[in-house]
Parts: C-alpha cells; structure tokens; sequence
C-alpha cells in the first residue's frame, strides 16, 4: 500500500502515515527499510508500506519511500495564508521558498502590520510566510508646538519574513508544482514594474515643471 507521512516527530522517532485507503497507520523509524530514513523524513513524503492491525490500531512496516516524477504530484494548498516562526509549517510540505524578505508596517498596532505584511504576501503569490518576526522601530515627525525645531517620535510596528508556497501532496488536489514555484521571478517581476512606474510618474512630473517654468517666463 502506498501514502503519505501525515507528520513524523523527529526527536520521538515516530508518525503516522495516511493510507490511500484514508486510515492511518503508526510508524517508527525502525519500520524503515533504510536506518538512515529518520535524516530524510519530510511531511508529505509519499511512501509504500505493509499494513499491520494491531491490538492498539493500524501500523505500517517495511517502508520505503516511492520514487515519482514530482513534476506530477498534485497538492491541496491552504485557503489562507499561513505564518511560522520558524522555516516550516507542520504538516505541510515546503514547495518553493523565496530569498527575498518582505516587510509589513503600521503606526496603528501590531495587527495592521500584520495586515500589511499579509497584503504584500498575496500581491507576490505565496500562500505562507516563514521565519516571522516581529520588531518595532522609531519615526520622527515635525511637532505640533511652537518651536521651531520640535520634533513628534512614533513608534512603528514592524513584521518580516520569507515568502513561500506549501502543498500537501493529495490525488485530490487542485495544484501541481508549477502553481506554487517561481516567487523569486513573481517578486522580481513586480518590483521592476513598481520601479518602472515610478520612474514614469517623476519624469512625467519633471516635463510638467519644465512646463510650467516655460510658461511663467514667458508671461
């Protein structure tokens, strides 16, 4: 029978595996074929496996994992977007992680920076950011009072992570692996576009001062 690892606790050396037939199936490590399976064991990794019923429930034994053309698996990806703290999600199966770090700000709260972060991440066309941290930092301001030289401090509320795509690989699934890889290009692609506009909106208003100054000299 075939499945796949729904999740395996490294430090317990132990998991459980989903069946094609939807039961699960507990495993140890020593279940392996290979003993160096424990350095190697992903969720979502597809393996064969015989099927035991034991007085406790359903376990696996003489597992091996499966080699397939993953250019053909299909995975279910979440409807939101996930975050961690740390470079993985539990239970699903990292399919393409971005180098570049996204930044999300607010002077409201930590919520809407969050927010802000979130926004960005869809606009770039992950499904979860990893590595996330939160951080504030100091603005500065033109006070309100009479002074000259008065100044207003805010603090900023700040969030940053990786950008990334995860998928459980399921027969069922409505994605493939070239639906959730390719963010480095996505985020390149939008910056450029970004940079592009900007450079057009200050040329643009660079012609129209020129313009201007034309117009009053000659008046």
């Amino acid at each position: 029978m075939t499945g796949i690892i729904e999740y395996f606790l490294s430090e317990k050396k132990w998991g459980y595996i989903k069946g094609d037939n939807n039961k699960k199936y507990f495993f140890h490590i020593n279940d392996f074929k290979t003993k160096t399976a424990v350095d190697i064991i992903q969720d979502g990794d597809i393996v064969s496996f015989e099927e035991t019923l034991k007085p406790k429930g359903y376990s696996a034994s003489k597992i091996f994992f499966v080699q397939i053309d993953e250019n053909t698996i299909k995975y279910i990806v979440p409807d939101t977007i996930y975050t961690s703290k740390v470079d993985n999600i539990k239970g699903w199966k990292t399919i393409d992680k971005s180098r570049y770090i996204i930044h999300g700000s607010s002077r409201n709260s930590p919520d809407n920076a969050k927010k802000d972060l979130l926004r960005k991440a869809k606009l770039y066309g992950a499904n979860s950011i990893l590595n996330l941290t939160y951080y504030k930092t100091t603005g500065s301001e033109m006070g309100t009072s009479f002074s000259l030289f008065s100044t207003h401090k805010y603090t900023i509320h700040n969030f940053r992570g990786n950008l990334a795509n995860i998928g459980k690989p399921n027969i069922k699934g409505s994605a493939n692996k070239f639906d959730l890889i390719g963010l480095n290009e996505c985020v390149e692609k939008i910056n450029r576009n970004d940079n592009n506009n900007k450079l057009k909106s200050y040329s643009a208003f660079i012609i129209i001062a020129i313009f201007i100054l034309l117009i009053r000299s000659i008046s």
